[in-house]
């Protein structure tokens, strides 16, 4: 169990502490509480405003996730003085390190989906989708241990197409499905939807395969940096490209627009490289282990 001394905190930071990082900060003690880790959370702002952004909390509920009874604060000195990660939400804000500081500050330059002309609900769940990626991730950063069992390295890819409705979607699918939790998966889009393509949900429910749950989310500079493998689908350029990586473009029609029958194609041939994808990635020992 651990002590208090022991337990790993973060203050997630923006302008007004009504919106982002309130959300970070819900979701943050919503995935930490699910997963049984425990993380001291706090958020503020560099100039809070006086209540919390309604439709931020809407879309946060949505998830499971709870921000009523939260109200703007101010950063408490001797709290950013003592966390042990800083997180900026968004190019607004910023936040300047401080005497006897023993954490560590970053910058999580946000998705911005009116940038694309998504406006109101949808644009705030594409936001939110895109926070609760990089919670996700920041969360097993800080309660992973040397004798966690979760520990053991597996070879993470990060599938990317334009919208991650589709394809990559499917993808990442396919490959939770056969890599048998042994491959750490992701997926991302350079101009992603508000929604999944229901006929690529529709044709993966045929193979047996929920991807419901799944949302569209921006493609980030963090989510290539953490990948092993980066598979692009019609959008390479739009991927920053980075030492050490294995880079793949697959050469994939896109579902969007198309019927079942078209996307089922789609689909089997997807499902034939991921196959062989896993069979690279996983000894056939330890494949074998796993049936």
């Amino acid at each position: 169990m651990p002590t208090p001394e022991t337990i790993p905190s973060v203050l997630f930071v923006c302008v007004k502490n009504g919106g982002k990082s309130q959300m970070a900060a819900a979701l943050m003690r919503h995935h930490a509480k699910q997963a049984g880790a425990p993380v001291e959370v706090h958020s503020a702002g560099t100039k809070p405003g006086t209540a919390i952004n309604q439709l931020s909390a809407e879309v946060t509920a949505e998830v499971g996730a709870d921000m009523s009874g939260e109200t703007p604060q101010v950063i408490n000195p001797d709290l950013l003085a003592s966390v042990d990660r800083v997180v900026v939400l968004g190019d607004e804000a910023s936040v300047e390190p401080i005497e006897n500081m023993t954490g560590t500050i970053e910058t999580w330059s946000t998705d911005e989906p009116s940038k694309r002309g998504i406006e109101g609900i949808d644009r705030m769940r594409l936001v939110r989708n895109d926070i609760d990626a990089r919670v996700r991730s920041l969360l097993t950063e800080l309660t992973a241990t040397a004798d966690d069992s979760s520990m053991v390295e597996r070879p993470s890819v990060l599938f990317v197409c334009v919208h991650n409705a589709g394809r990559s979607q499917m993808a990442a699918g396919f490959l939770r499905e056969l890599g048998q939790d042994r491959i750490e998966v992701r997926s991302a889009g350079s101009e992603p939807a508000d929604q999944l393509n229901p006929v690529a949900v529709e044709a993966m429910a045929e193979e047996g395969i929920d991807i419901t749950a799944a949302a569209p989310n921006i493609l980030t500079p963090e989510a290539v940096q953490a990948s092993d493998v980066v598979i692009t689908m019609g959008c390479g350029d739009a991927c920053p490209i980075y030492p050490g990586k294995r880079y793949e473009d697959w050469e994939l029609d896109d579902p969007a627009g198309q019927g079942i029958e078209t996307v089922r194609d789609i689909r089997d041939d997807i499902k034939a490289r991921i196959e062989q994808l896993v069979s690279e990635l996983m000894p056939t020992t330890d494949a074998q282990q796993q049936r």
